[in-house]
């Protein structure tokens, strides 16, 4: 049955129940208080009704009562009737108010239940182990989120007290020293710690227990939390690490300022300089902590520079850009260089403020160089004014001038490119370079657009041609080895609004000849470009006259040694071989005999074995006589040494087509050794590798790797070729074996006779991906010492 049903049927009974008692209450006059009996209806009404129904109730009941009372008593009133009456009515209302208590009472009991219920969820939903225990720390109570994180049974643990085999074995101790500790003062507990979890690893928990006192102030329970915090520590210990590293990276970036041979310095958004690195002081002669008080660095600017330097510091502060200028700076010694102080921002701090770094270029020489150029030019526009004071006033006069010139001048006309560069701008081009690359139909179209309109005689003399007409007539891309090059910077020249470049280039004159030369470009108006050439021929001859001697010099160091080794050699070796010769010649009588004298013949060949066993030996004698210290040792820097053998073999090395570089750690221990066999070896295994790589095609290349061990330095000569065959690698070093027509079969053995005598190793490997390695070790001078 429903509630509603039920509750209708209590109301119609209630109902049934007081009409009875109040008809019987009117018509019967008895010495009891009927009206007593309303309880029933009260109940009745009680069991599913509300309040307001049950007080409702009692009123009309006690109105009934009272209407009863007065039919019956009414015209004869006595004190016992109205005593009953009003033990009912305050029987009435105490029944009422103890079924509205009962209900206040029920209510309350269930809204206790609900809510232990609803804290029970609470504290099993909450992401944090909750807990509970007396103030001699016994654990009675745990939220569920202990079973999910340590996978161990609840009742258990507080059955067994053993909450604490949990912790990590370091943090046991000193916790329940403070558990102690604390609980013993009544105090607030907080403890980080490891606690292991139901997949076996610790994680750092915090744990926060706030003591619960009665009104007397003794402690009766302690409540408390445990939160995972591991992520948390984690992260302090990351950020801890990452500022250690950073103080590290500070330090190395601090060493590494001090040691460049520039002026480096850090200023803020405003341009106020923060840092000078030791080079400041150095050159300046001003310590740094002066320099920045008061920004005073500026004292050793130049007088006349200063107010252009701080225009182009507010400038570049104002668009936080770029500040780039040249100024004279005053030296230690009361002297003023110029240097290029370029400057501009690089990044944010962590807290998001602008930071600026710059350095100073000391250009005095260059700027030495651009005055001289620039008295050069003076002098040549005076000279060409004097000559040519009519040039500027007339076409033909400029035209005799530029005929009559010693110099040599070319005039060339871009204006029909001028256009089409101007349409690029328009579109959006940035780059020229790159969108030519892009567009090598677009190139090829604007290089034929230019032309040569005239070049002078003196231009036309040094390219070999015999009239001017013949050399305007080529195409000028033709007129230089780099042509299209040397054109695409002049088109730039107009794309970026140049007026002026400079470069070497190599022309190319009649039948091919080569001149190198120095040129100067000048963009002129209407589209024309003037450029003039410096003939660079007798530097260029005078370098290869340096290079040739460097290889000579290689060359005849090589020769020397091997000639001083062939000396020795032969000497030793002339009689034991003439012995050899003889008994050979002998014992080939004895078996050409009709009778082979096979006894004499035996003899013979027994002779001849300690011959060539003699041989040997003068070969390991004259080898160790070699190794036994006629040159002095001395120490020697492995990465300066094979530089200087690279050098030696740069031009060979160029003929070969082979390109050569180092890699490894460039400052390497030193070690004892003799720098001319050392280099000899170098030598030969370099040349070696690019004699390997002859026949290889596409990139030929040399790697000299270099790497320190604890004890000894290993130097790996490594080469592109086609590499070693495997049945060829255990012989190499052997005596007279050799894979070249021409070769005798030494160098690798007085290589390795070399090497061993230095106390080090050599060996020969091939590589995977082609080519073949020769790598040496040597101790290092330390260690030869202490042995």
């Amino acid at each position: 049955m429903s509630d509603d049903f039920l509750k209708w049927t209590s109301r119609i009974f209630a109902v049934a129940i007081a009409a009875t008692i109040f008809t019987i209450d009117c018509i019967a006059d008895f010495d009891v208080s009927i009206s007593i009996l309303y309880i029933c209806t009260l109940v009745a009404i009680g069991v599913r009704g509300s309040d307001k129904e049950v007080i409702r109730t009692a009123v009309m009941c006690s109105l009934l009562s009272c209407m009863s009372w007065y039919v019956v008593h009414g015209h004869a009133p006595d004190i016992a009737s109205s005593l009953r009456l009003g033990f009912a009515l305050i029987a009435i209302g105490v029944t009422a108010a103890l079924l509205v208590s009962r209900k206040h009472l029920a209510a309350a009991r269930r809204q206790i239940e609900e809510s232990q219920v609803e804290l029970i969820a609470f504290m099993d939903s909450v992401p944090q182990i909750l807990w509970r225990a007396t103030p001699d720390a016994y654990v009675d109570r745990y939220n569920r989120r202990f079973e999910d994180l340590i996978g161990r049974d609840i009742e258990a643990v507080i059955r067994e007290q053993n909450w604490l085999e949990d912790f990590h074995p370091d943090d046991r101790e000193w916790f329940m020293q403070r558990v102690r500790s604390v609980f013993g003062a009544g105090e607030e507990l907080r403890a980080t710690y490891r606690l292991r979890h139901a997949d076996g690893s610790y994680r750092w928990m915090s744990l926060i227990g706030r003591p619960f006192k009665d009104e007397t102030g003794n402690v009766i329970r302690y409540y408390g939390g445990t939160s995972d915090i591991h992520e948390e520590v984690s992260a302090r210990e990351e950020l801890q690490r990452t500022r250690v590293a950073l103080e590290e990276s500070r330090a190395e970036v601090e060493f590494f300022a001090n040691s460049v041979p520039y002026i480096l310095w850090r200023s803020n958004a405003f341009g106020e300089v923060q840092f000078f690195n030791k080079r400041w002081t150095d050159v300046t002669g001003i310590a740094s902590e002066d320099a920045l008080k008061d920004q005073r660095y500026l004292e050793a600017v130049h007088p006349d520079d200063l107010p252009r330097l701080s225009v182009s510091i507010a400038h570049s502060i104002e668009t936080n850009g770029i500040s780039d200028a040249e100024v004279r700076v005053r030296q230690a010694d009361g002297s003023y260089r110029w240097m290029r102080l370029h400057d501009g921002p690089v990044g944010l701090t962590a807290d998001g403020i602008v930071q600026r770094f710059g350095g100073a270029t000391d250009i005095q020489q260059v700027v030495d160089i651009r005055q001289q150029l620039q008295d050069l030019n003076e002098t040549l526009e005076q000279k060409v004014e004097e000559r040519t004071a009519e040039l500027i006033k007339t076409e033909a006069r400029y035209a005799g001038l530029f005929q009559v010139s010693n110099m040599t001048f070319a005039e060339m006309d871009f204006s029909a490119t001028e256009p089409l560069l101007d349409s690029l701008r328009k579109r959006g081009v940035a780059d020229l370079t790159a969108y030519m690359k892009e567009h090598p139909d677009e190139f090829a179209h604007m290089l034929s657009l230019i032309r040569t309109t005239r070049v002078n005689e003196a231009l036309a003399r040094l390219m070999g041609y015999e009239s001017v007409a013949e050399l305007v007539a080529n195409p000028p891309a033709q007129n230089a080895e780099d042509g299209p090059a040397v054109l695409l910077r002049q088109l730039e020249m107009y794309f970026n609004g140049i007026d002026h470049i400079e470069g070497r280039t190599v022309l190319i004159g009649k039948g091919g000849i080569e001149i190198p030369v120095y040129f100067m470009v000048n963009r002129l108006a209407e589209g024309l470009h003037l450029s003039s050439h410096i003939n660079l021929t007798e530097q260029e001859r005078i370098v290869e006259m340096r290079e040739a001697a460097q290889e000579e010099l290689a060359r005849a160091n090589r020769i020397a040694t091997v000639g001083a080794f062939s000396a020795s050699i032969a000497h030793e070796l002339n009689q034991p071989i003439a012995s050899m010769v003889m008994d050979a010649q002998t014992g080939l009588r004895y078996l050409q005999r009709e009778v082979p004298d096979l006894e004499a013949a035996e003899r013979i060949l027994q002779r001849l074995t300690r011959t060539v066993q003699r041989v040997a030996n003068i070969v390991q004698t004259t080898r160790d006589a070699i190794q036994s210290g006629q040159r002095e040792t001395v120490r020697i820097d492995l990465w300066e040494l094979v530089e200087e053998t690279a050098e030696l073999l740069e031009r060979e090395l160029r003929r070969s087509d082979v390109s050569f570089r180092m890699e490894g750690i460039k400052t390497p221990p030193l070690v004892n050794g003799d720098p001319v066999q050392l280099q000899q070896v170098l030598v030969n295994l370099m040349t070696n590798a690019a004699e390997a790589m002859r026949d290889t095609e596409g990139h030929r290349s040399i790697t000299v790797t270099m790497a320190a061990h604890d004890d000894h330095v290993e130097v790996t000569v490594a080469d592109s070729g086609p590499g070693i065959p495997q049945k060829n690698l255990e012989r190499l070093f052997q005596p007279f074996f050799t894979t070249k027509a021409e070769g005798v079969g030494m160098g690798l053995q007085i290589c390795r006779t070399a090497i061993e005598g230095m106390g080090g190793q050599l060996n020969v490997r091939n590589l995977e991906g082609g080519g073949a390695a020769f790598t040496f070790t040597l101790p290092t001078a330390a260690t030869a010492e202490d042995a």
